[in-house]
């Protein structure tokens, strides 16, 4: 058997995550049961994940609220995978108009195919993804937003 003819072990795979072109999963959101993800699209919708456990997260926090406060009215969610009681906390960390939601990792990483934290999504009125980041810094945010800055209201 030559190299090629070799299976990999399933344990050693990695799975692919959404590329761009992909469809983001439509998932209901977490925390509430009568909204769905596409509910929340408008023209865009940006989704980011963090969690309260991951060292890059805690400076892509302080630039995701500043992201938050440069561009009120910003479709953005934010989920965030952290304990229960660390949530509120949590939430208290961001301007008041972000919409965060506490979710687990087996909906980020099992769901929504997340390869990582901090991590975003930019996806246009079908829920396709048109951009996607590992958002640590303002800059990887304002990459992420950049193809729906048009949609922004003057």
């Amino acid at each position: 058997m030559n190299q090629t003819e070799k299976a990999i072990p399933s344990f050693l795979k990695v799975e692919e995550g959404l590329q761009i072109g992909d469809y983001l999963p439509n998932i209901m959101i977490p925390d509430n049961d009568s909204i769905d993800l596409y509910d929340c699209i408008n023209d865009y919708l940006l989704v980011a994940t963090i969690s309260t456990s991951c060292a890059p997260c805690l400076p892509a926090m302080e630039a995701i609220d500043i992201f938050i406060q440069q561009y009120l009215g910003i479709n953005f969610l934010l989920f965030i995978e952290t304990e229960e009681s660390t949530f509120e906390k949590a939430k208290q960390v961001f301007h008041h108009s972000a919409r965060i939601y506490h979710a687990t990792d087996d909906v980020l990483f099992g769901q929504l195919k997340t390869r990582g934290y901090p991590w975003a999504y930019g996806l246009n009125a079908e829920g396709q993804i048109i951009t996607m980041e590992h958002v640590g810094s303002l800059e990887s945010l304002e990459k992420l937003f950049f193809p729906f800055k048009r949609f922004l209201n003057p």
